[in-house]
């Protein structure tokens, strides 16, 4: 008997198809699951659920009388980054139907006054964060690269904020005052201005206009110290001009500014430095780093160098990559060097300075746990494949 089914149509095999059937079949295996469930042929499920970290308070003067304004920051994770060899120990845990119940739980929990995320699938958002969050009381931006399929978020309390402007950067672009990139990262920032509401001015009139809010996600990669120390040039230089731009439209204009995201960065390395640290001198453990990461090839998928490259030579050139991107000790070429200089430069010609609010305030609360360069914790994070801050 002849099967006169239509064969499937490669082209339908879309993202959005793929997640409607994972979709499907995810509802299909909660109602079997519920009916033996029903029939008390398997025990009830213990709900997932996340760590609960509470809020330390600095020990300062109590205030009654100030907004209290909560920011949050969490990489998510792109459900379509999830590798299960880099994942081996969290089982079903990574599943989107499971995960995405704590996630919505935990930001539920904190409920934040501003959420910032990471990694935040384009499908995911669309299909399930935009709507949750809407009923939490946020309203909602969303910032991808144009070829990705995962990017970033800026959510805020709609009883609190009015979102006035937005400004996007794409961190491949060229910079005359810096050197030019090695790698196309496909790597983004953008920030938001968010006004106060009318009833928020009225309620505490000491109150600035607003607040700026910025994002990003840095270069993944462990070589990657150069890329991410530029970026954070360009993103500096992006909220200096747009604070610019504000000051221009708005008369008597003052905000407060913040920057979230995840850096892939520690303290004592050039990225955070560069920003925290005026005028910044890339010197002895920072330097090898920094340096180190110049002598890295990547593949020619990644790399911005010319197709007309021998392939064989560029081959034997990756071969000689360095093992350790932390090297304790590392002798720079004459034109790497140059290249450092030129990035110093570049962020000391910036008269803007960030403050890490870990490093301001974690000594006062856990003074033994704040060792680390500028006060720092010695460690926020800690997975199988990495710890550190």
């Amino acid at each position: 008997m002849k099967n006169h089914e239509k064969p499937f149509d490669p082209s339908k095999l879309t993202p959005e198809y793929i997640e409607e059937q994972r979709r499907i079949r995810n509802e299909r295996k909660e109602k079997e699951r519920k009916r033996k469930e029903e029939l008390g042929l398997i025990p009830p499920p213990e709900p997932e659920s996340f760590i609960k970290r509470p809020f330390i308070k600095l020990n300062l003067p109590s205030v009654t009388d100030k907004l209290a304004i909560t920011i949050m920051s969490y990489n998510i994770l792109a459900q379509t980054l999830i590798r299960r060899e880099l994942y081996s120990t969290n089982g079903k845990i990574l599943k989107w139907h499971i995960r995405s119940k704590v996630l919505l739980d935990e930001i539920t929990h904190y409920n934040p006054s501003i959420l910032t995320l990471q990694e935040c699938d384009k499908i995911q958002y669309n299909s399930f964060w935009k709507q949750h969050l809407t009923k939490l009381g946020y309203e909602c931006k969303y910032y991808q690269f144009n070829t990705k399929n995962h990017g970033l978020v800026i959510a805020y309390k709609s009883n609190l904020f009015n979102c006035k402007h937005q400004s996007f950067i794409k961190l491949d672009q060229d910079f005359e005052e810096l050197p030019v990139s090695r790698i196309y990262t496909k790597n983004v920032a953008f920030i938001t201005y968010l006004e106060f509401t009318n009833e928020i001015r009225q309620s505490y009139p000491y109150l600035k206009n607003g607040l700026m809010i910025g994002t990003t996600h840095l270069f993944w990669h462990p070589f990657g110290t150069f890329e991410r120390t530029r970026q954070m040039y360009m993103i500096l230089h992006k909220f200096k001009d747009f604070q610019h731009t504000l000051s221009t439209l708005y008369k008597a204009f003052s905000c407060y500014s913040f920057l979230t995201g995840d850096f892939n960065s520690e303290p004592f390395d050039a990225p955070y430095l560069s920003i925290t640290s005026k005028p910044i001198t890339y010197e002895n453990q920072m330097k090898n780093v920094l340096g180190c990461s110049l002598t890295y090839k990547y593949s020619k998928e990644r790399s911005m160098e010319d197709e007309d490259e021998e392939d064989e030579a560029f081959e034997n050139e990756r071969k000689n990559n360095p093992d350790d991107p932390e090297p304790s000790n590392f002798h720079a070429s004459p034109e790497q060097d140059q290249i450092m200089q030129k990035l110093q430069d570049a962020h000391n010609s910036l008269n803007l300075r960030a403050i890490s609010l870990y490093s301001v305030g974690y000594k006062f609360i856990d003074s033994k746990n704040s060792t680390n360069h500028k006060n720092e914790p010695v460690f926020s994070n800690w997975v199988d494949k990495w710890n550190g801050i």
